[in-house]
């Protein structure tokens, strides 16, 4: 814990944890098909190493793990036990103006972050203001491609981000 508060570390599932844009995909993931639907499948690729990663990144700085995904409480059904991930706080954000950043804002509230997602492009003014709002808070957006997913770099700056600031 880091100045007696419990950090958290946000994940979205697809450009992170699936890296959709990658072709081909990087080494070590792993092809899974979904039913989505009746009758229709999505094909997804994961990382079966990021699940041990990320509970170890966790472990490390004391940290909580939570999902911000369109998935929704599905990467808890659909993602997570493919990772070996425990079921994770789900931050619902479906009603929100401004993308995700209300929604995690909440959730964070006072709490040191990491948040892992390909998306921080999208409305930027929003990002800018949440980045402001939290400007005495260790705020790390971590910016994953979608055509490489998580990788020992992004999970560096995480530790930094942690060891560096309340």
């Amino acid at each position: 814990m880091l100045g007696g508060v419990k950090p958290l570390i946000v994940i979205d599932v697809d450009g992170p944890l699936n890296p959709f844009a990658a072709n081909p995909k990087p080494d070590n993931y792993r092809p899974f098909d979904l039913e989505v639907g009746w009758r229709r499948r999505l094909r997804i690729w994961l990382d079966p190493d990021h699940g041990d990663q990320l509970r170890q990144l966790a472990e490390e700085t004391g940290a909580e793990l939570a999902w911000a995904t369109t998935w929704l409480h599905r990467a808890n059904t659909e993602i997570g036990p493919r990772l070996g991930l425990p079921p994770l706080k789900v931050i619902e954000f479906h009603d929100e103006t401004g993308w995700k950043y209300p929604a995690v804002a909440r959730y964070a509230y006072e709490r040191p972050l990491v948040w892992f997602d390909d998306d921080f492009g999208l409305h930027s003014a929003r990002r800018e203001e949440f980045v402001h709002k939290r400007q005495h808070l260790t705020t790390a957006l971590v910016h994953v491609d979608p055509g490489t997913g998580i990788s020992a770099q992004h999970l560096s700056e995480a530790r930094e981000a942690f060891g560096g600031n309340p």
